[in-house]
This record gives structure tokens, sequence and C-alpha cells, in this order.
């Protein structure tokens, strides 16, 4: 067997490890062309816009954009989107052909992707996570309406939620949080309001935003040295691992059509599947669905985002999200604290689901292969690599997030 074969059998379990720092200090003690594969969630700078102008002479001209506002949950660190200058360094580790998924806001993805561009880097395509529970935050312009002009609205009834049948916020077990959202902060003192003034009845029903119910990722990749056939015959990586990361017959990661007999033809279709047929011969596969730029999962529970995390110091919802009394954050979903009273070890703000991060990073990273994640937050990636049995470095600027995915990994290892 030669040496790039070998590198797909499977292998002993896999070296794992996280260093405390910025990812592009901490990279220039590694060679060039040494990651076969990046899963990163880098900060989305969801603070407020910039002039595009101004932060394009500066990426032009080689510098580094600074952008004055504070980011999510006014955290420094999320105040803008790396730069050329942090995926530069990035880029010269990676191996030629390397596969890289970037996760983005939907807000940011387009300066996502020209700072990955302007590195160097090809975008290959777009993909999703489709976790529906996200919380709508959207203004009533109707009740603001009334507000601006000072008229009471009459109580017509209370919200519940439509699924449980319960007032919203009262959610039993982490699966309801999961499988509903958690509606944080909304009980059954939240009231439905008809509008007063003629304006709030003329834009009744109107709101400024839509439900986030997916997030994207970019996929990009280091350019090929010539074609794949040599790429993978120098390097071991260029390809995805399509038959690895098919969806099985039935599994809720694909959003699609779904069979519902037992006669149904794996590409959909319903007809007699025929179990001596070929693969690939009639459109379809016994493996599985070929993989899509969409993967459906919820969002952490509970106890997936603290298993591994008992011995670290428990901070309320208010210290975790870093608000005051009064805030709104302090009970959003989208903070992924909980609520204000609640007690959490692993405060992390925006922790990734474990299924999700195990499909990519199967999908990028062949056996044999290291993976990168260069903003590794609460350590979700190298959670998964463990997982499937995948080097990987991790690195993270926040040495309280250090611990946490110390401690999560340190469980993960077990699990393998």
């Amino acid at each position: 067997m030669n040496d790039q074969l070998q590198l797909l059998q499977p292998k002993a379990p896999s070296l794992v490890s996280v260093k405390h720092g910025l990812c592009q200090d901490v990279l220039k003690a590694y060679p060039d062309n040494h990651f076969g594969a990046m899963v990163t969630d880098p900060p989305y700078g969801l603070s407020a816009p910039p002039d595009i102008r101004v932060v394009l002479e500066a990426w032009l001209a080689g510098e580094s954009y600074v952008h004055g506002s504070k980011g999510f949950m006014g955290k420094a660190w999320d105040s803008f989107v790396p730069g050329p200058e942090v995926w530069s360094e990035v880029f010269r580790v990676m191996k030629p052909g390397a596969f890289c998924v970037v996760f983005t806001g939907q807000r940011t993805a387009d300066l996502m992707g020209i700072a990955l561009r302007l590195a160097g880097f090809e975008i290959r395509d777009l993909g999703a996570w489709l976790y529906w529970s996200g919380f709508p935050k959207s203004l009533d312009v109707s009740k603001a309406f009334d507000a601006d002009v000072g008229a009471e609205r009459e109580v017509v009834g209370k919200y519940r939620h439509p699924a449980t049948g319960r007032p919203h916020g009262d959610f039993r077990t982490d699966n309801d949080r999961a499988a509903y959202g958690s509606f944080a902060g909304c009980d059954d003192t939240r009231n439905i309001t008809a509008p007063a003034s003629p304006e709030a009845v003329h834009w009744s029903g109107f709101g400024t935003a839509l439900k986030p119910a997916a997030e994207p990722f970019i996929i990009c990749r280091k350019p090929l040295e010539g074609t794949y056939v040599q790429n993978l015959r120098k390097w071991g990586v260029g390809a995805l691992n399509i038959d690895g990361c098919r969806y099985a017959y039935g599994d809720k990661a694909w959003p699609g059509p779904q069979e519902n007999s037992d006669t149904a033809r794996p590409n959909g279709h319903s007809a007699i599947w025929d179990e001596d047929m070929p693969q690939g011969i009639g459109g379809g596969s016994l493996l599985g669905r070929w993989p899509a730029n969409v993967y459906a999962c919820p969002k952490a529970s509970r106890s997936e985002r603290e298993a591994g995390c008992d011995d670290l110091p428990a901070v309320t919802g208010a210290e975790a999200t870093g608000s005051k009394e009064g805030q709104a954050r302090l009970d959003s979903p989208r903070t992924g604290a909980g609520r204000t009273a609640d007690e959490v070890r692993n405060s992390h703000p925006t922790v990734k689901a474990l299924d999700l991060m195990r499909w990519l990073v199967r999908l990028v990273t062949p056996p044999g292969q290291m993976v990168l994640d260069p903003f590794l937050g609460s350590g979700t990636t190298m959670c998964a690599a463990l997982r499937e049995r995948r080097d990987g470095l991790g690195i993270e600027a926040d040495v309280h997030h250090v611990a946490i995915c110390e401690a999560r990994m340190g469980y993960h290892r077990g699990k393998r």
C-alpha cells in the first residue's frame, strides 16, 4: 500500500491540543503548508456597520482596519471580522488544496469573504447550519407608532407557544428548548395587544427583521498545486469526504423530503430499490444522500455545552454576558447564557452543536491530516476532532475560554 492510501485508513486516537494567544502570533511557530484542513467560528463583527470604503482602502493597502465599535454583547474581540492580515498567516500554514470552513454572520458574510479572498483563498461554496429555533429580534412597528403618540393598547389575550401549548418560556427539558426555541424571558404575562392609533392599525403585522434560523459558513480552499490528482499525491488533501458525510436516509440533518415507505428509492423517488444495483446507478446510493451545503440540527443543549465543565467556576447569566440589570440580552436565547439567575460553567456565548462540527471536520479533514481552528472559542471543533479521530490544533485568545476548551476536550477524550 502506498503512503497516500495509508493516510486514508483508520488511525490511532487523535492528538489534539489548544494554545492560548492570538492566532496570527501562535501560527508563526508553524511551518508553511502544515495543516490539512480548517474549521472555525471566528468573530462575526456584528457591531455598528463600517464605512466599507474605509475598510477596503485599508485592506487593499495591506493595513489592518481597526473598528471602533464593540461587537456581540459588547465584547471587543467581536468588534470586526478578522482581516486579510490574519487570514494571510492562516493561508501560509495550510497545505495546498486544503479545504476550510469559516462560519460568518449574515450581515458580515460579504466582508468575511473579501478578507479570505484577499488572503489568497478561493471561495468554493456557501453553506448554512439550519437550527430553526432562533429568537426573532424585530421591532413591532405598530407598537412603535402607538408609543410615539402615547396611545394605550388594549390587552386582548396572552401569548402561548403553538407547539407546547404552554406559556412562552415554560420549557421543562433541554429537549424542549432545542426543539422549540427557548423564548427565554417570555412568560405568561406577555400580553397580546390591539393597535390603538390609525397609523398603528395601518402597520399592524409589520416588523423590521426575520426570524434567524440559519447561520452561514463559507467553504474556501487554498489553491491546488497542479491537478486534483497531483495535489492529492503530493499533499494528501484537496478532496471532500463525500461518502463519509452522506445523510443517512431518515436523518433529520437533511432538511428536505424524506422517504416514507420501505419501497422508497434512496434518491427520493417512489420506486422499488434494487439492492443489487451498483451504487450510483439510478440516481442513488445505499450509503445515503449526497451531502449538500446545508446541515440541520438543534443548537447545543445545556448538557452538551457543559459536559466536562463540572470543576469550572459557575457564573450567572448576567456575569457570562457582561450585562447589567434591565438589559434584554440577559435573557436572550441568542446569548446562549440562559436566564439571569441561572448559573453556568460554560459561559461562552456562541457554542456550536457537536453534531454539526463533527460533520464538517469529517467532510474536510482526510484521516491522517491535522485540522486547525484559529478561533477555538469554547472548543467544539477540537471536541469534534477527538470524536472523529483527527489530529487538531485550536488557538484561543481568551484565557477563560481556554479553560472551557480544556475541560470539554477532556470529557470527549474519554468518549472516543
